[in-house]
């Protein structure tokens, strides 16, 4: 059996959530290994449809007999590692997605599952290593870049974590929570200028400015700067003033105002 081929099948299992109430996906697949009930690739899709329904024991009963049936399949140990990962048994997870990993070791999804399971377990320098081997491999996503920031900078290294955020707002654009989750780690490193570098670069590409300059009238207060950041508080009311009506009364921007007003 192909990787492709049983890639597919979680595939399925995974789009056919999407398609349906899940126990008349599960009664489906049941139908079907009743015609082939040698086929693991079927045992595999149920096993699936079980774990998505957060039906456990039922998913792992599927996988232990889709393996039973084809120990070649390597993807039972990737769907084991997902279901571990689901059930919290961090430790199952790692072993799960290591042997998975030792046959394809190209995976980006398990080298993604694997991290997940690291992090989740304190193992932070090796979560990131895994989630750097992860994007190496593929992965793009705005979610898997913070969470390799978050690895590294638990594991002791913000700088890293920090270069590894300017790395994805390279490749991804200037995406909001990739740039507000590097001005904290700037903060947190205590670059005023650095971080207040971005926030106005950010600010310049934005509609609106208010928050972006009450974020800079905080940055300034934090590094001592008083009537800067007074000013900057000054300019952030002067912008939501002159916001139209209907959106100055929100509660978002009612806050905000109340809050620069105390500041």
């Amino acid at each position: 059996m192909t990787t492709q081929r049983a890639f597919a099948a979680l595939i399925m299992a995974a789009s056919a959530a999407a398609h349906g109430p899940l126990h008349e996906q599960i009664e489906m697949a049941t139908v079907e290994i009743t015609k082939h009930p040698r086929d693991a690739r079927l045992y595999l899709r149920r096993g699936e449809l079980h774990r998505i329904h957060r039906e456990w024991e039922p998913a792992k009963a599927d996988y232990d007999r889709a393996a039973a049936l084809d120990a070649s399949l390597a993807e039972v140990d990737f769907a084991r590692g997902r279901l571990f990962l689901n059930t919290g048994d961090t430790r199952q997870a790692v072993q799960a997605f290591e042997r998975f990993l030792a046959r394809r070791p190209d995976s980006a999804e398990a080298l993604l599952g694997l991290a997940e399971a690291r992090a989740q377990s304190g193992e932070a320098r090796r979560a990131a290593l895994d989630y750097d081997r992860a994007i190496a491999a593929g992965y793009s996503d705005t979610e898997v870049y913070l969470a390799r920031a978050q690895a590294w900078e638990a594991a002791g290294a913000p700088e890293v974590a920090l270069r590894g955020l300017d790395e994805a707002i390279a490749k991804l654009g200037p995406v909001v929570t990739l740039e507000l989750a590097a001005i904290d780690l700037e903060r947190k490193l205590r670059r005023w200028d650095s971080a207040l570098a971005r926030v106005d670069r950010v600010a310049a590409q934005s509609a609106r400015k208010e928050s972006w300059l009450a974020r800079r009238g905080d940055l300034l207060r934090e590094a001592g700067r008083s009537t800067q950041a007074s000013a900057a508080y000054r300019q952030a009311l002067a912008a939501i003033e002159s916001l139209p009506a209907g959106i100055r009364r929100t509660p978002a921007a009612v806050d905000l105002e109340r809050r620069l007003r105390e500041r």
